[in-house]
């Protein structure tokens, strides 16, 4: 097996940063405006498209999200002087990750959704985490390995299909032994982007190559980076309607 280092990792510079703003220019004729939460894992993050512009809030916390997710809302629709009415859509990731961290971003958004009639859009976390690898490496196969406790190991592998979305939501499962992740792991052959724990093993097969991100948390403007390729191939109109998605049952 070998194992390569990701040196030029934008991401996880800007990741070492407690807060940081950013602005994102697109290179595309997307003309909607879209309000983008994360607070599913390690972070609280803010995106907003408007006119073209990708503008970001992102902390890291773990216990205090829904302290600091609504002034992150209005931070950000002050800074290009909108109001929640001039969205055009609202996106979020719905888990897996912290129980309230889920519920914290699915709340917020399923309410703006219905007071304003705007369509809401959620992506699994681990998608998005997915979309986060791809800008770094262009690698279109995933292995996500995110310890979030002792004994819980959250589990997927994703692949980027031919219109460049990312499949493998049935991949997903939480598992308490990292020994049964890396048996996985071992079953995997060619090259893979890993995001979260650097799993090493001994005597692995020459077959596949690791190529770490160090990425751990998701990050808001990746959550309207993906929207605006899946709403190239789904038309959304009047759904108001996301569900949270948890990992409960221990495999």
């Amino acid at each position: 097996m070998k194992i390569i280092k990701c040196k030029n990792n934008l991401f996880y510079k800007k990741l070492i940063l407690i807060k940081y703003k950013k602005k994102h220019i697109l290179n595309m004729n997307f003309n909607y405006t879209m309000l983008a939460l994360d607070t599913t894992l390690y972070s609280c993050s803010v995106s907003l498209l408007y006119k073209g512009t990708i503008y970001s809030l992102f902390e890291l916390c773990s216990n205090t999200h829904e302290k600091k997710i609504l002034d992150m809302i209005t931070k950000i629709l002050n800074q290009v002087n909108i109001n929640l009415c001039n969205l055009d859509y609202i996106t979020c990731t719905i888990g897996p990750g912290s129980f309230t961290g889920i519920r914290i971003s699915i709340g917020i958004s399923q309410t703006i959704s219905i007071l304003y009639r705007i369509p809401v859009i959620g992506f699994s976390t681990l998608q998005i985490l997915s979309e986060q690898s791809w800008k770094i490496n262009r690698i279109k196969r995933v292995l996500i390995i995110i310890q979030i406790s002792k004994k819980q190991i959250f589990w997927a592998k994703y692949l980027k299909n031919k219109i460049g979305l990312w499949v493998g939501g049935y991949t997903e499962k939480l598992f308490n032994n990292i020994n049964i992740v890396k048996k996985k792991i071992m079953k995997c052959s060619g090259i893979w982007s890993t995001i979260g724990c650097n799993i090493n093993i001994k005597n692995f097969k020459k077959s596949i190559k690791l190529c770490h991100t160090h990425i751990t948390t998701p990050h808001s403007k990746y959550i309207i980076l993906y929207a605006i390729q899946y709403l190239k191939y789904h038309k959304y109109s009047d759904i108001t309607q996301i569900y949270p998605r948890y990992l409960h049952k221990i495999h």
